[in-house]
This record gives C-alpha cells, sequence and structure tokens, in this order.
C-alpha cells in the first residue's frame, strides 16, 4: 500500500499497522494467495521495507524497460 508523499508519519504508522493485522490474519492471507498475489515477507510490511522493494524493482526494471523503448500509454 502507497500513501501520497508528505502523509503524515503517524498517518502512514496507522495504515501500515492496519494492513499489518490484515496479511497475518490466516483468511486474508490465504485469499490473497489464492488470488495469485504474493504476501510481503515481514522485511516489506514496513515503509521502509517497502521503500527497498521499490527501489529495487526500479533498479532492475528500469533498465530494460528503457533498453526495450516501452513507453507508458
Amino acid at each position: 500500500m502507497w500513501a501520497p508523499r508528505g502523509t503524515p508519519s503517524d498517518v502512514v504508522a496507522k495504515l501500515n499497522g492496519a494492513v499489518v493485522r490484515a496479511l497475518v490474519d490466516p483468511t486474508v492471507s490465504r485469499l490473497l494467495s489464492d488470488l495469485g498475489l504474493e504476501v510481503p515477507s515481514d522485511e516489506q510490511r514496513t515503509p521502509e521495507g517497502l521503500r527497498a522493494f521499490h527501489k529495487s524493482d526500479i533498479e532492475k526494471w528500469w533498465p530494460i524497460i528503457k533498453a526495450a523503448n516501452i513507453k507508458a500509454e
């Protein structure tokens, strides 16, 4: 889950807490998995962890996207 830049840290913490509580619920986790979604690891369940994961994916895929001349529609 992402929030707009500048979202107050207490709001981010509250949202993060709600998301983490949902993700550890076995029913929610199973439903997400049944939909083909990956449940984030414990390390990715924090704002910092998501930021690091997102940055890593950008660094991984951006050169490929650029080399293939893929443009947003």
